[in-house]
């Protein structure tokens, strides 16, 4: 990074901090690239996104499993790909992922937020994408591309389709694995074909003590959990279009007889809109979907709601899972994904 630009940079980010005045200044950086140290602490100190302690960190390791569920075919590559700035616990998630893969040797996670990272050659030395949070409407593109000159803009959005059509390729055509965690699936809404490749959009999310009952105790994914039901403080995000029971194997979901009905909660109390009750194709009232797995042509999708709450990540059963549901993803955990519903 030139000096000149570097100095910019940090006094853009810092007068959006705490610098007094009109509409805040959005923090810029050369383009593409991964966001620098200075800019990223001081975005994630914004946005109230902490990093784990040290004493937090090793009682995670302490929580993680000693071995996989599944013995890994070969040495395994997952990219840990977001800004750590979008969400509260996205550094909780990634650190957590670092060390379930290099604990129990499943994999090694590799992490980071420069859109290069998802092009062609560079993915293609990686077995599964997972994708931390993102919650950012567009996170392969620059934070102020709504005012960069046209030619910029032109620049950006030709990495951004590159991007995008070399995420699809890798799924679809190359059979690998994607996963997802709480907020990956609010990114992206005007991307059609993200939507259908995970299987849901957000359709709103509330926060309280939330049980979720395991749909199938017996699959491969949701055995590891070793409970019936997860009790956690933390943010149901409820699946919108396209989801369907049609498309996804719904492995946990809100448990109604024990939690809040999520079409009962005051309006005030959502983040965006009321979600109407949910019911299938005849008719009937359903729970809500928390976590699935689906394939999607030739690759493997794992979503997860859970994770907005860094408690969370201090519950081993979730960590079970969460390594469970990457290794379906990779392909080491042979797991039936055939829709819930016909």
């Amino acid at each position: 990074m030139k000096l000149g630009t570097h100095l910019l940079a940090m006094a853009t980010a810092v007068a959006a901090f705490g610098g007094e005045g009109a509409k805040e200044p959005v923090p810029t950086w050369p383009w593409p690239g991964s966001t620098p140290p200075d800019i990223r602490e001081a975005l994630m100190k914004k946005r109230f996104s902490r990093r784990p302690t040290e004493q937090e960190l090793k009682k995670i390791e302490e929580l993680c499993p000693d071995k996989p569920p599944a013995a890994p075919a070969k040495p395994r590559r997952v990219l840990c790909y977001g800004r750590l700035w979008t969400h509260l616990a996205n550094a909780f998630t990634e650190e957590t992922v670092k060390l379930l893969g290099k604990k129990t040797g499943a994999f090694e996670a590799v992490a980071g937020d420069d859109p290069r990272l998802l092009l062609p050659e560079s993915l293609k030395t990686f077995d599964a994408l997972f994708l931390n949070g993102l919650h950012d409407p567009q996170p392969f593109l620059p934070l102020n591309w709504k005012t960069l000159p046209p030619d910029e803009l032109a620049a950006a959005k030709k990495l951004d389709a590159a991007v995008k059509q070399s995420i699809l390729d890798f799924v679809m055509q190359d059979g690998k694995g994607i996963a997802g965690i709480e907020g990956s699936i609010a990114a992206l809404g005007d991307w059609k074909e993200f939507g259908e490749m995970m299987g849901a959009f957000y359709n709103g999310h509330y926060r309280a003590k939330h049980v979720y009952k395991i749909v199938e105790p017996t699959h491969p994914v949701a055995a590891a959990l070793g409970v019936k039901e997860l009790e956690l403080e933390d943010q149901s995000y409820l699946p919108g279009p396209p989801y369907s029971r049609k498309k996804v194997r719904v492995l946990i979901s809100l448990d109604l007889a024990k939690t809040p009905d999520p079409s009962t909660v005051p309006k005030q109390e959502w983040l965006k809109g009321h979600v109407k009750r949910q019911t299938d194709s005849t008719g009937r009232e359903v729970d809500y979907a928390i976590s699935w797995v689906r394939q999607h042509g030739k690759g493997r999708v794992f979503y997860c709601s859970l994770g907005v709450d860094w408690r969370t990540y201090l519950n081993p059963a979730f960590l079970r899972y969460l390594l469970a549901g990457i290794q379906f993803a990779i392909g080491d955990l042979p797991a039936d994904a055939t829709p819930s519903e016909k």
